[in-house]
């Protein structure tokens, strides 16, 4: 292998006392000797021969120039100890580029241990001022060794690829580069260093081939916004190393400094204040626009390469025209540009740091607003605040954001109308139905619309994402005003918890997080979780912000592992032990209310340990997996005895956050995992037994409450929509009610989880090719839950799309808060009609008692939800079917004539109610209540008084002399 070189770099004199010799000073894999009495060069050699650097006195004598016999005591001698490596495999037909790796790796293999060697051996202290620059020069010998062997070893894989027959279209690339590599690296396994060096070699050789290859695509390009353009698009797709390579490298310099800056800072360049036609302000704002139009679409990470330049020739710019007598402001357009292209760069940290800088540019303060009100983030308001600007420009930023919040109203508006029907219908008419009724009555309703208009579907979907769309956008904004300087934060957070009661606002948020959880991993969703999570003074609207970005994290963080998850898989049971550890996250203990400093959070550490033991493991039936997740649950509800003993309110029930997200996770992985297991994920083959395994796995994690609750105490349902706002689970800690009274519209529609689930809606998305968290339908879609749920923001936010048609019915509050009686009755009798009977008749009552039914005549509140109030007292889950078709056919059998008086009643019932079917009392007594009025010739008369209980509704049936409802 040859002698090491240096190649200019100095040895260190005190390596060892140099004696007067014309002998080359010795490198660092090299000995001094001072030779003694009795000894030969023979002797010497054998001294310091190892297996991995052998000497011999052949090898000594040629180092320092004597014949091999001429020694004598005191004689000194430099000893070449060099490490030797095995030499690659001989390859049957070499190649010139075969040799040229060689010999690269030779010399990099030589240049690494000079570098140890020297590292090893040194005899000074490392802080001695000679250390590093000697140091320093081997290392850079070594990295521009590692340099030649990774371009040599690439272009002896290009030559392979080339000599070899492909099939059209075959082209080189990262496979490319793997299969030939691997014979690279086989060439050299003799040798484990070689060989590690040549695994390394060519994962490098693939990663700049990657660079190249993105800056090469963009630099073909036409003009500065087709190169933007693909390169935004190339680089998320680069490996994380070809990413952070093509970001720093010289090539994306000389691509930003010759192609692209120009095209923006053109307008900048000589003295264009001079002789500008449209005013000294037109060239920084023609240079400004023409920034905005690149960073608008562009990645992160090029926009914010971009504005940093762009500011850079900005303030050359003013600085010149200053001195030049010359002062420029930027002007209305140019400002607006400037805020646009700061709110799209300020969602980073790299980016803010050019924001800041951005303030110092001399802007139009008066309409600096207007950008914001656009939806841009108030980023450049924020730092010019920051920077001394004082309450006005914080007025103006709280201005901006609060007219954008505004500007969402008519999208929200919009689709509530266009989804307000099948919500209406739902929620009233759903409740009497069981889940494949439901189910029914929803496809045939969206299959009429359908036919009425085939994009009918896709306009709602398209309303909805324009809606979240706006929600996100809102989110950035609020994000951004929580940076604020802390003198002005109190004025921020009060703007801010006022957006976030604001019913619109708050649906759109609300819808943004559930279809797009993926927020929560941008930079501005981490920061805005944890400013809420550890610092928000937000109230009651804070709060449940806080909840709905720890649910997104849950769902896109966490349970997107149990997707696929597979126990027959090693690596999907570490990814989804992996997916399990993220639990851990403080930000997100507290958004859930616990704290991580407390005894209470070493426990959920433990707990959150043992969740991953109740994962389904390889060849485990429905009883290991059950038994697992029953430990579990019993491990929670003892740790929550012993810190209720103490005093402690309890944290890890099934009612508690906590407690619901730990039991999730579990039910999640436990029924994908068992699906996958005995091959059923996919297939769409559900017996009667893989659901009744299913409810087991469900029962045994202890989720016994009503699905309403789960839902809402989740977050998957906000608290002010249909399901949130009627659900009977809805309460607080203190088991105070949310929303006092508000109990079962959605309840009846609902079901009871212990009571009956609806495993029939988890298989059929499974069915369908939604093996998604189906395991969550399986938790919360009981009864009705996942037919009402379908398609709307939380089926998306589950990954269902759409399957059961667009259902909006988080809309039914947004759709009726504020209106008055007259508007509220005209709402419902709009819904007085012949869709509205269709729609119900899936409930199996025939078409003249559907007919009746449908009339809500009064204060316009439908009878069927208290008819399912009633049935649900008499001990009937009209989620079961058989208990639905009893009391279908009872409906069914009632007479016409008398069903209309008895309907009348109900009416009159419900509107001293309001319509809160949980405000009907459940007494059971059977009379009919009475009550005097005015008769004309001034005597009371007794009349029927308005019923009001289960038993005042039994004395009118019995009065009417229809049947009684038979038992359950």
């Amino acid at each position: 292998m040859g002698f090491p070189t240096l190649d200019g770099v100095s040895y260190y004199p005190q390596y060892f006392q140099q004696p007067a010799q014309t002998v080359p000073p010795p490198q660092p894999q090299e000995q001094f000797h001072t030779v003694e009495n009795g000894e030969s060069l023979e002797s010497i050699a054998q001294k310091y021969s190892t297996p991995e650097a052998p000497v011999t006195a052949q090898d000594i004598a040629d180092r320092n120039q004597i014949d091999a016999g001429d020694v004598q005591p005191g004689q000194s001698l430099i000893v070449p100890t060099i490490k030797q490596h095995a030499a690659p495999k001989a390859a049957p037909n070499a190649t010139p580029e075969q040799g040229k790796s060689d010999q690269a790796m030779s010399k990099y293999l030589t240049a690494e241990d000079n570098l140890t060697a020297f590292e090893s051996g040194y005899q000074r202290n490392h802080n001695d001022p000679d250390y590093q620059p000697l140091r320093s020069g081997y290392a850079s010998q070594a990295d521009t060794a590692r340099t030649e062997l990774r371009d040599a070893i690439g272009a002896e894989i290009k030559a392979e690829f080339a000599a070899h027959s492909r099939p059209t279209g075959d082209i080189f690339d990262s496979k490319a580069i793997e299969q030939y590599g691997a014979a690279v690296i086989k060439r050299y396994e003799n040798d484990p260093a070689g060989k590690a060096a040549a695994e390394a070699a060519v994962k490098d050789f693939g990663v700049q081939h990657e660079v190249d290859t993105a800056l090469s695509t963009a630099n073909a390009m036409g003009d500065a916004k087709g190169a933007v353009e693909s390169l935004s698009r190339d680089l998320s797709k680069l490996s994380p190393e070809a990413q952070s390579r093509l970001l720093s490298s010289p090539g994306f310099d000389k691509l930003m400094d010759e192609k692209i800056v120009p095209s923006f800072t053109k307008p900048l360049q000589g003295e264009p204040w001079e002789n500008a036609r449209n005013g000294a302000s037109a060239p920084p704002k023609e240079s400004l626009l023409q920034l905005q139009a690149l960073v608008e679409k562009a990645d992160p990470r090029v926009a914010n390469e971009l504005a940093g330049r762009g500011v850079d020739a900005l303030n050359d710019f003013f600085q010149r025209a200053e001195k030049d007598g010359y002062s420029i402001r930027l002007g209305i357009e140019g400002t607006t540009a400037l805020v646009q292209i700061a709110g799209r760069v300020g969602n980073t940290a790299d980016g803010l740091a050019v924001v800041q800088r951005m303030a110092d540019l001399p802007v139009d303060a008066s309409q600096i607003h207007l950008a914001v009100a656009d939806g841009a983030r108030p980023d450049l308001l924020v730092a010019i605040a920051k920077a001394g600007g004082g309450d006005r420009i914080t007025a103006t930023a709280i201005e901006g954001v609060k007219t954008y919040a505004g500007s969402l109203n008519g999208d929200v508006d919009k689709l509530a109308k266009a989804t307000d029907e099948l919500t209406w219908l739902i929620s009233n008419h759903g409740g009497s139905m069981t889940p494949d009724q439901l189910n029914k009555a929803i496809q045939d309703y969206t299959a009429d619309k359908l036919k009425k208009d085939p994009n009918w579907e896709k306009n709602i979907q398209a309303m909805e994402e324009k809606v979240a769309q706006g929600g996100q956008t809102l989110l950035d904004q609020i994000e951004s005003l929580s940076n604020l300087p802390p003198d002005q934060k109190a004025a921020a957070d009060k703007a801010i918890e006022g957006i976030l009661g604001d019913s619109k606002s708050s649906y759109a948020i609300s819808l943004a997080l559930k279809k797009h959880p993926e927020y929560i991993d941008t930079e501005a969703g981490k920061r805005l979780m944890q400013k809420n999570a550890y610092d928000a003074k937000l109230g009651e609207q804070g709060l449940k912000l806080t909840k709905e970005l720890a649910n997104a994290y849950i769902r896109n963080d966490v349970l997107s592992a149990a997707q696929n998850y597979d126990p027959r898989n090693p690596a999907s049971i570490q990814q989804a032990e992996q997916a399990i550890e993220r639990l851990k996250n403080p930000t997100l203990v507290k958004a859930l209310g616990m704290d991580v400093d407390s005894s209470k959070y070493q426990s959920y550490v433990k707990l959150v340990d043992e969740l991953k033991k109740s994962l389904p493991a390889a060849g485990d039936g429905t009883q290991q997996i059950v038994d697992k997740l029953k430990t579990h649950a019993e491990a929670m509800d003892n740790v929550d005895k012993r810190f209720t003993a103490e005093g402690h309110r309890p944290t890890f029930e099934k009612n508690q956050p906590v407690g619901q997200v730990l039991r999730m996770v579990g039910v999640g992985f436990a029924t994908i995992g068992y699906l996958n297991s005995q091959g059923k994920a996919n297939d769409g083959q559900f017996t009667l037994a893989n659901r009744n395994d299913i409810k087991a796995i469900v029962d045994a994690a202890s989720l016994g409450q009503k699905g309403t609750e789960l839902a809402v105490g989740l977050g998957m349902v906000a608290e002010n929509s249909a399901l949130g706002r009627f659900g009977a689970g809805n309460r607080a800690n203190d088991n105070t009610s949310l929303d006092p009274g508000r109990m079962t519209r959605a309840d009846r529609v609902f079901g009871h989880l212990s009571a009956g689930l609806d495993y029939w809606a988890a298989a059929t998305s499974y069915s369908a090719g939604d093996n998604v968290r189906a395991g969550l339908y399986a938790v919360s879609g009981v009864g009705g839950t996942m037919a009402a749920l379908s398609g709307t923001s939380l089926a998306a936010s589950l990954g269902a799309g759409s399957w059961l048609g667009p259902v909006g019915i988080a809309l039914v509050a947004i759709g009726t808060i504020g209106l008055t009686m007259k508007d509220r009755v005209d709402h419902s009798n709009a819904h007085m009609n012949e869709t509205s009977a269709k729609f119900l008749s899936h409930a199996g009552f025939g078409e003249a008692a559907s007919t009746a039914l449908v009339d809500q005549s009064g204060e316009g509140w439908s009878p069927v939800t208290l008819l399912a109030r009633y049935a649900s007292d008499k001990g009937y889950k009209l989620d079961d079917p058989a208990d639905q078709q009893k009391f279908a056919l009872w409906i069914k059998g009632l007479d016409s004539g008398k069903l209309e008086r008895l309907r009348d009643e109900m009416h009159h019932a419900l509107d001293d109610i309001d319509g809160d079917v949980g405000k009907f009392g459940g007494d059971t007594t059977v009379y009919r209540p009475e009550k005097f009025i005015h008769g004309g010739n001034g005597m009371a008369v007794k009349v029927p008084a308005n019923i009001s209980t289960i038993g005042h509704l039994d004395a009118v049936i019995r009065d009417l002399g229809l049947p009684e409802l038979p038992k359950a």
